[in-house]
């Protein structure tokens, strides 16, 4: 998983986004199987924030969209 969430640095506009949005940021998905992994990107500072890492059978529209607040650093 470390592997694939270094790559979104250089992939992160590759995968599509979920229409579900976090502080005006659209939600980005990387299927890693049998996760799901869930980004954001920031383009002012040129990063990339993960948001959760979920397993795909989990219904994951629902957890994104009740769950408003994330933290990262």
């Amino acid at each position: 998983i470390k592997k694939q969430i270094k790559m979104l640095g250089v992939t992160g506009r590759g995968f599509p986004a979920t229409r579900i949005y976090y502080r005006n940021y659209s939600i980005h998905k990387k299927y890693f199987p049998p996760s799901i992994i869930f980004y954001i990107i920031d383009e002012s500072k040129q990063e990339v924030h993960v948001l959760r890492v979920l397993r795909e059978e989990r219904n994951w529209k629902e957890i994104l969209g009740e769950h408003q607040k994330y933290t990262y650093l």
